[in-house]
C-alpha cells in the first residue's frame, strides 16, 4: 500500500522523479517547475509516494492556483497508474477541503484512449473545459540519426529553406541572458498582436530564465537580419528532449528563413547533449482553419510523428466549479477552438 506526503525537500523529490521513465519526464513535473510557479504567486505542491519500506517510489508536482473564478488544484503533465490515480486524488480532495479549492485538473502524460480515460472517469473526473492547458497531441523527432538523415527526411520546401537560409545574412544569437529575452519577448508581442492571442506576460518568462537559466535548461534563440531582430525561440533542454516551448516571428521578413534555421540550430543543440528526442511541442492535424494550423505545417515540415494524449480532465468539488466551466467554454469558443 502505497503512502503519499508533502515535501520541500528537494533531495526527495528529485528522488520520486529517478523513478519516471524518461520517456514521460517532463520538465512541467520538475521541482524547479514548482518553484518557477512560486514566483508567480502561486502555490506549489510537492507530492511524494512512498510504499510500504518508507521508499520514496514517485512524486508529483500539484500548483495551487488562485483564480478570480475559483481556486483550483493543477498537475501538469502528470503519469499516472490506476492505483497512484486514486490515492493521489484522494490526498488531493483533503488537501482542497483545507485549502477551499474548487476544483483538480490534471493534463495527464498518458496515450489518448478508452482505457486511460476510464480510469479518471470511474474517480469522478471530466474532460476540462479548457481546449487545452497544455498541447495534447504533441510532434516529437527522433534524434538518435544523423544531421544528414534529419535533413533528408524533412518536407522538401524546409529543407530548401535552411539551404537558402545558408545563403542570407541571417545571424542567430543564443543564450540564457534576461537582455536576449527582452529581444524575444519584443517579437512575441509583435506575434500576439498579429495572430490575436493573449500573449505570455513578461513575468511567465522572466521567472521561466531566472529559475532554469543558472543550471542551463533553457536557451532563448533570436534571428538578426539586416541589423534588427526578426524571429525567435525559447527552447528548454530538460531530462530527455529539447522543448520548443516558444516562438515568435515579425509577418513582414516571412520569405526569410530565420525561424527554420532557429529551429535547425536548437535541434543541433539538443544533439550536442545528448538527447535523444525533440519535442515541438503542440500540433493540429486536419484542421486548416483552427489558430495552429500554420504553425503545425511549419512544426511538421522538420519530420517526426505525433504522440496524442488524453485530454485536460476535471474533478468537480464545488458548485463554483461551473462558473469556471461556463467562462472557460465561452473563452474556447471565442479562440475559434
Amino acid at each position: 500500500m502505497l503512502k503519499i506526503s508533502l515535501s520541500k525537500n528537494e533531495e526527495m523529490y528529485q528522488r520520486g522523479q529517478a523513478c519516471v521513465s524518461r520517456e514521460n519526464y517532463s520538465f512541467l513535473q520538475s521541482f524547479d517547475y514548482g518553484q518557477m510557479q512560486a514566483r508567480l504567486g502561486n502555490e506549489p505542491l510537492y507530492l511524494l509516494l512512498e510504499n510500504e519500506n518508507g521508499d520514496i517510489v514517485y512524486s508529483y508536482l500539484a500548483i495551487l492556483f488562485k483564480a478570480k473564478r475559483g481556486k483550483y488544484i493543477f498537475l501538469p503533465y502528470a503519469v499516472f497508474e490506476a492505483e497512484r490515480l486514486a490515492i493521489v486524488t484522494q490526498f488531493l480532495q483533503k488537501l482542497a477541503l483545507e485549502h477551499g479549492v474548487d476544483f483538480i485538473r490534471i493534463s495527464p502524460l498518458l496515450a489518448d484512449n478508452t482505457e486511460n480515460l476510464a480510469q479518471f472517469g470511474m474517480l469522478g473526473f471530466r474532460p476540462a473545459p479548457v481546449h487545452m492547458m497544455h498541447p495534447e497531441l504533441l510532434w516529437l523527432l527522433d534524434l538518435a540519426k544523423d544531421e544528414k538523415n534529419l535533413l533528408m527526411e524533412m518536407r522538401k520546401n524546409t529543407r530548401y529553406a535552411l539551404k537558402q537560409a545558408g545563403k542570407m545574412p541571417i545571424r542567430i544569437i543564443s543564450g540564457s541572458s534576461e537582455e536576449l529575452l527582452k529581444n524575444f519577448y519584443d517579437i512575441h508581442l509583435a506575434t500576439a498582436r498579429r495572430q490575436h492571442f493573449v500573449p505570455y506576460p513578461w513575468e511567465y518568462l522572466q521567472a521561466q530564465l531566472a529559475v532554469f537559466g543558472p543550471k542551463d535548461q533553457i536557451k532563448v534563440y533570436v534571428a538578426e537580419y539586416e541589423g534588427k531582430f526578426i524571429a525567435g525561440a525559447v527552447i528548454m533542454f530538460y531530462g530527455y528532449e529539447g522543448v520548443y516551448h516558444h516562438g515568435a516571428s515579425l509577418a513582414e521578413y516571412n520569405r526569410v528563413p530565420a525561424s527554420q534555421l532557429i529551429q535547425w540550430e536548437a535541434i543541433k543543440e539538443a544533439k550536442k547533449r545528448g538527447l535523444p528526442r525533440y519535442n515541438f511541442w503542440g500540433v493540429v492535424n486536419n484542421a486548416p482553419k483552427h489558430p495552429w494550423a500554420g504553425l503545425s505545417f511549419f512544426k511538421q515540415g522538420f519530420g517526426g510523428s505525433g504522440q496524442a494524449l488524453l485530454h485536460c480532465q476535471d474533478k468537480p468539488l464545488t458548485a463554483k466549479y461551473w462558473l469556471n466551466f461556463l467562462v472557460e467554454t465561452i473563452r474556447r469558443i471565442k479562440r475559434g477552438y
